[in-house]
């Protein structure tokens, strides 16, 4: 080798290195600018010392380690010659031999440093901080901190330093076989070489053994997942003898290098094949012939601790069980007691309202209604649930004429307000009542006065904005003209000095630099993107892609659920859910807070049971708050997240049969009930409701799923999730009586397509020029009963229609009526049905709309009687609209009484 190859062997790849790192500092540095800004730095900082330190540590090992054998292999001695070649001898030229060795060993101790810290910053902290679980595993006794914080880090060093070992075992031998040819037989001697890393080998085989150990309680191969019979009786006996044989080898080897036997050196190695090999063969023979065929019997403690620990690990191990009659025996008196749970049926959908509101209140081609929230509010004293959508500029929908760099980062910076519309709310033409609208936001409602509409960060705010320019932003539409308006926010980092320089590095913008639009107050916003600007703050937690919007004191915030989750609990079931795929826990932990003006971003601890979080917590002390913290106004809009119930309910389908022979057999499984939405045939989605829970008295915000029994359409069950003040979280599982019919919601559906008049209409306005669209089916529990409720909507066959709710479908037990509103199909059913206590009187706003209805029924009776000379009829219908005056004229009394009352407390 020629000393100029060995320059340009050192030259060139410290130029490769420079190309590499240097944009790295520039990220690292606007980075650091971007976390100060956000007043996460401490974050920033302990992140950055863990993976300095660990890679540091990592690369003065993987260094040392790779010089010193490098050395060893190297080490050659001979008379020092330079050929007339002028290739040198390496037993010659001490600095060539020294470059060589010190070379590859740099590189290799910086790839190990910068995959070891990378790899390991995480689980060392945690390690380091962990806080027990309290629960320990039915095996091994163990505290399941151990399986979540240690495992973890054990597997990720053990694999690493195998890793290591076998990068500097070939490359030792490598320069063994071509570096030492000079010497007789290369080959021997490199294979003798690679004896010493065989030796390290065997003792890292005696940590792997181990490791495997503890991961059968993630065995996959037993009646369930978890550590069976065959994995506990010949498994963990083997790995046990596996670890001795190659403790053994590698005294052997040791031994059969210093006295240069190669029999003693083989024999290890072979002695461990052979145990590898009975012990594959044992497991096969003793799952195959033993197990199998007494499968129950052998694995119903395995399959009872799957049970508990799946339980566990998915929250599901605190339901309230209540046994729900579904009783036959609703009154309308039962409806007034009901009215809220009544007032707040969703009858609008939240899909078709998106459609509606980018139509009706886009205003511009560049608004955007991305997404439509369920949230409730205090509006009138009464709690309602509404839509709520975000009015937000996508920059990608400005005309093409004004696709320009000033448009897209110094103009068009921001969106401007929200719709609202409740549920239960439509217009004559069908469509959601708006109670918060237009540009600028206007509402009578003083909960929806908006102070600060406008929307720096949001979803679809993806890129970087410059404000407090010369450029004056675009704020929102009048007519033909623009209002414009300057940011007053905390947001941003100020483009000054050296800063416009690396921002228009990090940004790949040389306008950063030369335009001369910018001023000493100028600012850049980063992150924008609510989704991307947590996950960049938190990266090792989960967030739920579903933010929601929250109006609190006229200003508008955004709220993520975010998770902590992991594959490491011992015996708990891996969900086979896409977005989850093979996690066995998941807590909702934390809930973040984003301004949308300042893009101030708050974590609050919402479960303070999680050890995980806790840990994490310990790490990161400044950036966790406890959630009493969390200002009042935005703890009242708090979800129980969809996919936390969604993954729950896929789970409990099973996971409900607690008895180890009715679970294995499968004798009481469910499903999660199906529905038919807009004609397709799919399982219902965790929806939520405003309701007053069974044989309670204060009405609550509840997210709710139905269950069937597999391959069957009857409900046999409801899980539902509590959201508000101190019973958030809890779970209520109403289970309906087995030896009675229950209607899931495919046998309402079935029942409306055979129901001779509601499928005459539905074919009829299937076939002018527009399409039926089915709704949610809604099952709202009611005192002991259920009610049926789902929505038709009627959408014209062209691009530009509107769907509007056509008709309300209801039904309650054998009865199915559609009419125009929710209140003439209660009416339709519950007419006849009437209180069997004679002292019990209906009273509210449902039993005026009931009763005013079945005045003008029978007055139109009266109206044709007399018409027709029959007098007797005429006569009895006087007297039943005597009756219902009577009663129409006391419930105003009452309402009077009752008003007073209140107006004089």
């Amino acid at each position: 080798m020629t000393l100029t190859k060995v320059k340009k062997l050192v030259f060139i790849p410290l130029v490769l290195v420079f190309i590499i790192v240097f944009p790295m500092l520039i990220d690292f540095y606007s980075d650091w600018l971007w976390f100060k800004e956000v007043g996460y730095q401490s974050v920033f900082f302990k992140t950055l010392t863990a993976k300095l330190a660990i890679g540091i540590i990592t690369f003065l090992l993987v260094t040392l380690f790779s010089f010193l054998t490098l050395h060893f292999t190297l080490k050659i001695k001979g008379p020092v010659t330079i050929n007339q070649d002028n290739v040198i001898d390496l037993s010659a030229k001490k600095n060539v031999r020294t470059a060589l060795i010190a070379f590859p060993s740099l590189l290799l101790g910086i790839f190990a440093g910068v995959l070891a810290s990378t790899a390991l910053w995480e689980n060392i902290l945690l390690f380091i901080n962990q806080v027990p679980f309290g629960i320990v595993d039915p095996i091994f006794n163990r505290d399941l901190s151990f399986y979540f914080f240690n495992l973890s880090l054990f597997e990720t060093l053990y694999a690493l330093a195998m890793l290591f070992l076998f990068v500097i075992a070939l490359l030792n031998f490598i320069l063994t076989l071509f570096l030492q040819g000079i010497k007789n037989n290369p080959l021997k001697t490199a294979v003798y070489r690679l004896s010493y890393f065989a030796i390290v080998f065997f003792v890292l085989l005696i940590i792997g053994y181990q490791l495997k150990a503890a991961n059968l309680l993630f065995s996959t191969r037993g009646a369930v997942y978890g550590a069976g019979y065959t994995d506990l009786r010949i498994t963990l006996p083997y790995y046990y003898v596996a670890s001795g044989v190659s403790l053994i080898s590698a005294v052997l080897i040791f031994i059969g290098m210093r006295k240069k036997n190669i029999k003693m050196l083989a024999l290890g190695p072979i002695c461990l094949v052979l145990i590898v090999l009975l012990g594959g063969t044992a497991q096969t023979l003793v799952q195959n012939f033993i197990v199998t065929p007494n499968e129950l019997n052998k694995e119903s403690e395995y399959i009872a601790h799957n049970i508990t620990m799946t339980n566990r690990a998915f929250g599901l191990d605190k339901i309230e069980r209540i046994e729900f009659p579904a009783a036959a025996n609703l009154t309308i008196n039962d409806l007034e007691d009901a009215q809220e749970t009544i007032d707040n049926i969703r009858i609008n959908d939240f899909r078709p309202a998106r459609t509606i509101f980018n139509q009706l209140q886009s205003m511009r081609p560049y608004y955007d209604f991305y997404d439509v929230d369920v949230d409730r509010y205090k509006i009138n004293g009464k709690t309602t649930q509404v839509f709520l959508s975000a009015r937000e500029i996508n920059q990608k929908n400005i005309p093409a004429q004004g696709q320009n760099w000033v448009n897209k980062y110094l103009n068009y910076t921001h969106g401007y307000g929200v719709v609202v519309a409740p549920v239960n709310q439509v217009t004559p033409q069908g469509q959601p009542t708006l109670i918060v609208k237009d540009i600028p936001p206007v509402s009578q409602i003083p909960e929806f006065q908006l102070t600060r509409p406008e929307i720096y960060f949001g979803e679809l705010t993806n890129d970087y904005v410059v404000v407090n320019t010369t450029e004056k932003e675009f704020d929102y539409p009048i007519g033909n003209d623009n209002a414009e308006t300057t940011y007053e926010g905390t947001a941003g980092i100020p483009l000054r000095g050296i800063n416009k320089l690396v921002f228009a590095l990090n940004q790949g913008s040389t306008k950063l630099v030369v335009s001369g639009a910018f001023t000493k107050d100028s600012k850049i916003i980063l992150h924008r993107n609510i989704l991307e600007r947590v996950q960049k703050i938190a990266p090792f937690l989960t967030y739920d892609d579903d933010p929601y919007l929250v109006i609190n004191e006229g200003k508008l915030y955004w709220i993520i659920d975010a998770y902590t989750l992991s594959d490491k609990y011992p015996y708990s079931e891996p969900i086979s859910d896409q977005k989850y795929q093979g996690i066995n826990y998941i807590r909702n932990s934390v809930k973040v807070v984003i301004d949308a003006y300042n893009g101030t971003v708050d974590y609050y601890i919402a479960d303070k049971e999680d050890p995980i979080v806790l840990s994490y917590a310990k790490i990161f002390p400044s950036l966790f708050k406890p959630l009493e913290e969390m200002p009042q106004g935005l703890r009242e809009h708090l979800r129980y997240p969809v996919d936390i119930l969604n993954l729950q309910t896929l789970v409990f389908q099973n996971y409900h049969m607690t008895n180890p022979g009715v679970f294995y057999n499968r004798e009481d499984a469910w499903s999660i009930a199906k529905e038919n939405y807009h004609g397709n045939i799919q399982p219902m989605e965790p929806y939520y409701i405003n309701m007053k829970l069974p044989h309670s008295d204060k009405v609550e915000f509840l997210l709710m799923r139905p269950f069937t029994p597999v391959n069957k359409d009857n409900m046999i069950a409801w899980l539902a999730a509590r959201n508000d003040g101190d019973k958030y979280g809890q779970l209520i599982l109403f289970q309906f009586p087995k030896q009675k019919l229950v209607y899931g919601p495919m046998q309402i559906e079935s029942r409306i397509n055979q129901d001779s008049t509601i499928s005459k209409d539905l074919a009829l306005w299937n076939q002018q020029g527009s399409k039926v669209l089915r709704g949610n089916m809604m099952v709202i529990p009611i005192k002991d009963s259920l009610l049926y409720v789902e929505p038709l909507y009627i959408q014209a066959d062209n691009p530009n229609s509107l769907p509007e709710v056509k008709r309300i479908i209801v039904a309650y037990e054998d009865i199915i009526v559609m009419e125009e509103t929710l209140e003439e199909a209660l009416y339709q059913i519950f007419k006849d049905k009437k209180s069997e206590t004679p002292s019990e009187t209906p009273s509210g706003e449902l039993s005026l709309k009931i009763l005013t209805r079945q005045a003008r029924e029978i007055y139109e009776k009266a109206k044709s009687a007399a018409q027709a000379g029959n007098w007797a009829l005429y006569g009895e219908a006087l007297n039943q609209l005597e009756d219902i005056l009577t009663q129409l004229e006391s419930q105003v009394n009452e309402g009077d009484v009752a008003e007073n009352t209140e107006t004089s407390n």
